[in-house]
C-alpha cells in the first residue's frame, strides 16, 4: 500500500514534469519557427535577391519548404528536402488557410505596404503537421509574397530520451519505494508485534495468578462443605486469598489507568525529610519483626523540596522497601539513602539491600509487568507488578527509577525526581 500511494505519487509528478516537457518542446518548435521566419521575411523586405543555396541551406537546416511567387509566378526553385506529403499540397493549403484571414499571395495590400498571415498549423496526409506563414509585399513592379512551411516532428520524437528516462526512473523509484516500504513497515510494526507478545503475556500471567488464589478459595468452600468443623480454620485462609486476589485486581487497575493516561497526581509540595522519616518509622517494626536491620542515611542539610503526590512518592519507596524485604535474609540490612544533584536539581533515592543479587539475565525485565526473576513463582507475596507501579509513578512525576551496579555487590534500587 505504502510502495502503491507513494508510486503513484511519483508517476503523478513524472506525469507533470513530462507535460510541462511537452509544452515547452511546442514552444521551442514555435519559437524556432518564428526566429526563422522573422530572419526570412527580414531578408525578403529588404533584398530583390534570394539564391537557390540561402534556399537550399534554409530548407535542410530547418526542414521547410520555402516558396517565393513575384505577380503570380513562383520562383524556379525545385526544393532542397522532401516532406512527408507533397510540397504543392503543403503550399496549397497553407495558401488556402491565408486566404481564409483575407491574405491572398497574388494580390498587393490594401491598406499597408506588406500583410501577413498568423502562424497557421498546417495537417498533412501521413498525420504529419507543419507550422505555415505568408507574408505579401507590395513592389514598384506589381506584387511579391513569400510562404515558409516548417515540419513539426512528433513529440514523441523530440523527447524520445525524456521519455525513455522518465520510464526508467519511475521503475527505479518503484522498486526503491518497495524495498524501503518494505523495511520501514517491518520496522515500524515490530513495535506493535511487541506490544501484543507482552500483552499476551501479561493475560497468561494475569490469568494464572488469578487463578491460583480462586482455586483456594474453592478448594476451602468445598473442605467447608465436607467438614463444617474445619470453618475457623479455613476462614482466616480465605480471608488472606481474597486481600491477596483484591491486591492483584488493584494493582492491575492502576497499570490500566497509566496505560490510559487516566492516573491523576495531587500535586503539592512534599517536604521529602519528613516523608523519609515517616517511611521509615512506618516500615521499621515489618524489618525487625524479620531480623533485618533498616537504616536511614541523609545528608547534613535539609533535601530540598518536590513538587508531586506524597501518597503516591511513598508507594514508590514502599514497592522497593517491600521488594528488599522480601529478599533480605535475616541478619542482614537494608539502607535508605537521599543524595541531591545541585548542578542537576535532582534528588536521588536509593533503596539498598543484601539480599541475593539479581542476576544480569533478568535485569532488562525486572521492570516487566507479571516479570518474576524467580519462574516458578514461589513467592506469593509478589505479583511482579510492583515495580511496574513505581516505575509509572516515577515517570508521572517526570522522574525515573532504576537498577544501579553497587561496588559492595548490594541490590541498589534508584529513585531519580526533578526540584
Amino acid at each position: 500500500l505504502y510502495t502503491c500511494t507513494t508510486g503513484l505519487i511519483l508517476l503523478l509528478v513524472m506525469a507533470a514534469f513530462l507535460a510541462a516537457s511537452v509544452r515547452e518542446a511546442r514552444q521551442a518548435q514555435k519559437d524556432q519557427f518564428q526566429l526563422v521566419w522573422n530572419s526570412l521575411s527580414a531578408r525578403f523586405q529588404s533584398s530583390n535577391a534570394f539564391s537557390h543555396g540561402f534556399l537550399a541551406q534554409t530548407e535542410t537546416d530547418y526542414q521547410m519548404i520555402l516558396h517565393i511567387r513575384e505577380n503570380g509566378t513562383p520562383f524556379l526553385y525545385p526544393g532542397a528536402w522532401t516532406p512527408m506529403t507533397d510540397r504543392e499540397v503543403l503550399i496549397q493549403r497553407a495558401r488556402d488557410c491565408a486566404e481564409a484571414e483575407g491574405v491572398f499571395m497574388d494580390q498587393p495590400p490594401v491598406s499597408s505596404s506588406t500583410s501577413s498571415s498568423s502562424l497557421m498549423v498546417i495537417p498533412g496526409d501521413q498525420k504529419d503537421r507543419y507550422y505555415a506563414r505568408i507574408l505579401v509585399a507590395a513592389t514598384r513592379q506589381g506584387v511579391r509574397s513569400i510562404c515558409a512551411v516548417s515540419y513539426l516532428p512528433p513529440i514523441r520524437y523530440v523527447l524520445g530520451r525524456i521519455i525513455v528516462e522518465l520510464c526508467l526512473l519511475a521503475v527505479l523509484g518503484i522498486a526503491c519505494l518497495w524495498l524501503a516500504s518494505w523495511k520501514f513497515v517491518g520496522w515500524s510494526l515490530k513495535p506493535v508485534e511487541e506490544s501484543q507478545k507482552k500483552q499476551a503475556q501479561f493475560i497468561a500471567a494475569a490469568s494464572h495468578e488469578l487463578r491460583s488464589p480462586l482455586a483456594v478459595l474453592r478448594s476451602a468452600v468445598s473442605a467447608m462443605s465436607i467438614s463444617p468443623q474445619k470453618k475457623d480454620t479455613l476462614l482466616p485462609l480465605m480471608d488472606s486469598e481474597c486481600i491477596r486476589m483484591a491486591r492483584l485486581v488493584d494493582d492491575m487497575l492502576l497499570l490500566a489507568s497509566a496505560d490510559a493516561r487516566t492516573w491523576s497526581l495531587k500535586r503539592e509540595t512534599v517536604d521529602m525529610d519528613t516523608l523519609l522519616l515517616e517511611l521509615f518509622e512506618a516500615f521499621q517494626p515489618a524489618c525487625r519483626e524479620k531480623g533485618i536491620s533498616l537504616c536511614l542515611e541523609l545528608p547534613d542539610q535539609a533535601l530540598p523540596t518536590v513538587s508531586g503526590d506524597p501518597q503516591r512518592l511513598r508507594q514508590i519507596l514502599l514497592v522497593l522497601l517491600d521488594n528488599a524485604a522480601a529478599f533480605t535474609p535475616s541478619g542482614k540490612s537494608i539502607w535508605i539513602c537521599a543524595q541531591v544533584r545541585e548542578k542537576k536539581r535532582e534528588l536521588a533515592l536509593q533503596v539498598i539491600n543484601e539480599g541475593r543479587s539479581i542476576p544480569q539475565e533478568a535485569r532488562p525485565y525486572i521492570f516487566d509487568r507479571f516479570y518474576q526473576a524467580d519462574p516458578s513463582r514461589s513467592r506469593k507475596q509478589h505479583f511482579g507488578l510492583g515495580l511496574s507501579i513505581a516505575r509509572e509513578l516515577a515517570e508521572l512525576h517526570h522522574g525515573s527509577i532504576s537498577l544501579e551496579d553497587d561496588p559492595q555487590g548490594r541490590t541498589c534500587f534508584m529513585v531519580v525526581l526533578p526540584w
